[in-house]
């Protein structure tokens, strides 16, 4: 049996309420960005599904967090509600860990065309196009530190198109559960998974030519804009597609007003200053030639090794580096910023300063030991003056993940070497 082709928006994660971050200092003429985007991304989010024909729109968790958000918030979202409903698009909203429905402001009515998923309990919804009957939407809201409730999903009986919305962790059942699509929010990166099923009462060789199994697709949209340096690349909502034997395609929309590029430049031994300023200039060129309507947030890494890539690593020459960036590309509009400029020393010690008998042969030998037993402590807190350990300073003395250890460790053999290189000298000149 053929159904009514159709398309829907499917979007999560606004924060509306989170202004981006993660850097050490907003300039100045960028502030307004740095509190705006979040807004202007949702903004495109509800433009898309008036521009896309969007039979409804999904809205996957976490919005907006009720008891912290302002009323401009509230006033923003209502306001978008009443222009999709103006267009006749519904919108299926599923609570996540930030915006469970009972915190929504009782004084505060929600259009009619925004339907809340209830928490602790599965709700469902049919759509009909042009009083056909096009497609079923189940729907929960989290639960506080709940797994999605997968065992409450059922699919259509009548073999309409079945989309189950929740906001936590996929699991593996969801694929046998004969939901076609799995409209999921609460991560930040756009992700999808997907498998052939069998749909119940369907087999190979049917007279209307319907295949013998019907896609299941388990999808995060992710965040319409990303939030820090680590969440770089395109952020959007995701545009479905169902033709009429319920396949349905995907296709992101972007929707960021601002994008966070991490760039990595290798250089050569014998590369000097004006060869890398080139380079940046050519590199950042480049990203604003590819997104020339786009603000970019720009982190550079420039690794390499050479008396170049040490004095990067001392940090003076990586200062004034960023400086002419930003002078010649941060202040246009839209800008191309660059918030940072780290070195990453790719040079290797000499397996024989290990054994020597020097200071620096102690210092390495007392590192490697750290590297080899990673569960001995680092004990970094104690070289922090006595004023400052009770501060905010502490919790960046403490070192939770592997990899911040093994890189902490790296950069502490390479300055050692470096500033006990002169020591060695002394040494050898004294034999």
């Amino acid at each position: 049996m053929n159904h009514p082709p159709f398309r829907f928006l499917h979007a999560s994660d606004f924060h509306l309420d989170q202004p981006l971050g993660g850097v050490s200092e907003v300039p100045g003429h960028l502030r307004e960005l740095f509190i705006e985007a979040p807004y202007l991304a949702a903004e495109k989010v509800f433009e898309a599904a008036v521009l896309e024909g969007a039979a409804f729109l999904i809205l996957a968790g976490n919005i907006l967090r009720p008891l912290l958000a302002g009323p401009r918030a509230f006033l923003f979202l209502c306001e978008q509600f009443e222009k999709l409903a103006a267009r006749g698009i519904d919108v299926y909203w599923s609570g996540g860990e930030l915006d469970a429905p009972d915190d929504w402001p009782a004084s505060l009515h929600l259009p009619g065309n925004v339907h809340v998923f209830p928490r602790g309990r599965v709700d469902e919804y049919l759509v009909s196009l042009e009083g056909i009957p096009a497609a079923r939407i189940s729907g929960t809201s989290r639960e506080q530190r709940q797994p999605i409730r997968t065992g409450e999903f059922r699919p259509d009986s009548a073999g309409l198109f079945t989309v189950a919305v929740a906001c936590g962790e996929a699991d593996a059942s969801m694929h046998d559960r004969g939901i076609h699509y799995w409209a999921l929010g609460g991560r930040h990166e756009r992700d999808t998974a997907s498998r052939d099923v069998l749909v119940p009462g369907r087999t190979q060789g049917h007279e209307d030519h319907s295949p013998a199994a019907s896609q299941t697709i388990i999808h995060y949209c992710g965040t319409p804009q990303g939030r820090r340096p680590d969440e770089s690349g395109v952020h959007g909502c995701t545009l479905v597609q169902v033709d009429e034997r319920n396949q349905a395609r995907t296709a992101p929309i972007p929707c960021d007003a601002a994008r966070w590029p991490a760039e990595r430049i290798v250089i050569e031994p014998t590369a000097t200053r004006q060869d890398l300023e080139l380079r940046l200039r050519e590199r950042l060129q480049s990203l604003r030639d590819a997104s020339p309507k786009m603000n970019l947030l720009v982190s550079w890494t420039v690794a390499g090794e050479g008396e170049l890539a040490r004095e990067l690593h001392r940090g003076r020459l990586a200062s004034e580096l960023l400086e002419g960036l930003r002078a010649e590309f941060g202040f246009d509009s839209p800008a191309a910023w660059s918030i940072g400029l780290e070195a990453e020393l790719v040079e290797a010690i000499p397996p024989q300063w290990y054994e020597r008998e020097t200071i620096r042969g102690d210092f390495l030998r007392a590192l490697e030991q750290l590297r080899v037993n990673p569960a001995a402590p680092l004990d970094i807190e104690e070289y922090l003056p006595e004023s400052h350990r009770a501060g905010a300073q502490v919790s960046a003395a403490i070192v939770p993940e592997e990899a911040t250890r093994r890189q902490i460790l790296d950069e502490a053999a390479l300055l050692g070497v470096e500033l006990l290189g002169g020591e060695e000298r002394r040494m050898t000149n004294d034999e």
